[in-house]
């Protein structure tokens, strides 16, 4: 008797102890339109025989705690299933095996599932259910900085996130796209960028690599950065010809955008600011416009300055031929008129020679002859002299207005006292 008294305690509470449910995940992440499975096993006592078993879903208005039984999601007795689960379970339906399928799984679904089994000596719930949260499509780039005002910097952690508006299934595995490129490197749903830069500005968007439909809308990682890659641009290319137009501009990459622009000229080691904007022209290139040309491009992060470089305008063949043609004709018209100056000095001297008594020549011959009078007579006497002079001829000396022959005959009457 003793020992009965003692053995049938033992039995209940091994029999009692025997009465349980087990969950194998407490909550599950799955998207919509897919299926679900909840994995469950339990147990009952020995020597009873189970009645009833069942799944059922609290209603948004009750506890759920699992006091409260809601609607049934899976019942033993199929006309107890809840309508909007028909034909949408598969039970397992083995020993002590408490697993249940869901297919087509909708926003509806979310919420707590129970199972809950009825024997012949009582009835049992499992405790703490199952926790089902349906993924809506489609996915979401969320961006998150450390910086509180939430702008970017170069240099900033960076975090991506790809989630739907209730859960992420993270067993899944992700792709993410910059600018629709694949990132090979990226197969989880979170995508860090331990330090941002300007490279790492553009749209993302990500989804399952199982299944192109999930894929986001693009979302602008907008990263701040001081102008980079500062060069000029030539419009047009090539060779610079003298007289034709020439457009520089200062090509960069910024954000947020350039707002201020200058433009130096370096000649003859002297810097000159020669513009405020983002193209400078040239209208009409010539030799004066050579030079050396940078430009600065500025932001509110900071500003670069470009390359150096070099502005050769040529003169063009033609152009050498006219100057050279010009520069020989005006050569030419230079000495004629020293020419004509040279000559018009000489015309005039000529013309106007400089009056002045001529000198006889060693070739005049002059003959005199004097005769004395016999006249003697008296105080005062008088004597004729007469002489005569043979001249040259007449080209080689100076005109005169006689008309007489080569000898003039001078009459000279001499007085003088004896």
């Amino acid at each position: 008797m003793f020992y009965i008294s003692t053995l049938l305690p033992m039995l209940l509470s091994a029999a009692v102890a025997s009465l349980s449910v087990s969950y194998h995940s407490k909550s599950i992440c799955v998207l919509e339109r897919s299926s679900v499975d909840f994995s469950c096993t339990f147990d009952y006592p020995l020597y009873s025989t189970l009645k009833t078993t069942r799944w059922f879903k609290p209603l948004s208005n009750q506890k759920q705690d699992g006091t409260q039984f809601g609607i049934s999601v899976y019942h033993s007795n199929t006309a107890e299933i809840h309508q909007l689960y028909k034909n949408r379970t598969a039970y397992a339906n083995q020993d002590r095996n408490c697993s249940l399928q869901i297919h087509n799984v909708s926003k509806s679904d979310n919420g707590m599932y129970f199972f809950r089994l009825e024997y012949d000596h009582g009835k049992y719930t499992g405790p703490w259910g199952i926790n089902l949260s349906v993924a809506v499509l489609p996915f979401r780039v969320t961006v998150k900085t450390q910086k509180k005002n939430g702008h970017i910097h170069e240099g900033d952690y960076v975090t991506l996130t790809c989630g739907t508006e209730n859960c992420t299934p993270k067993k899944e595995p992700f792709a993410w796209f910059k600018n629709q490129r694949l990132i090979p490197e990226a197969t989880d749903n979170v995508f860090h960028i331990a330090s941002v830069s300007h490279h790492d500005f553009g749209n993302y968007s990500c989804g399952l690599k199982t299944s192109s439909s999930t894929s986001t809308d693009e979302i602008l990682l907008d990263v701040k950065y001081m102008p980079k890659n500062v060069e000029i641009a030539v419009f047009p290319s090539g060779k610079i010809r003298e007289g034709n137009s020439l457009t520089l501009i200062c090509m960069n990459n910024a954000n947020p955008s350039v707002t201020n622009y200058s433009w130096f000229l370096i000649k003859e080691a002297k810097v000159s600011h020669i513009g405020l904007d983002r193209e400078f022209s040239i209208k009409s290139a010539s030799q004066k416009d050579n030079g050396q040309y940078f430009c600065t491009a500025k932001n509110d992060m900071g500003s670069q300055n470009s390359s150096v470089i070099a502005l050769n305008v040529e003169v063009s063949v033609h152009q050498n031929v006219l100057l050279t043609a010009t520069a020989v004709f005006l050569f030419l018209m230079a000495v004629v008129i020293f020419g004509l100056i040279i000559w018009r000095i000489q015309f005039t001297s000529k013309k106007h020679p400089t009056e002045q008594t001529p000198a006889a020549t060693v070739t005049e011959e002059i003959y005199e002859n004097l005769r004395k009078s016999q006249e003697s007579e008296g105080k005062y006497s008088t004597s004729v002299v007469y002489a005569d002079l043979s001249l040259p001829p007449a080209s080689d000396r100076p005109s005169c207005n006689s008309q007489a022959g080569d000898t003039v005959i001078i009459y000279s009457l001499l007085s003088y006292n004896k």
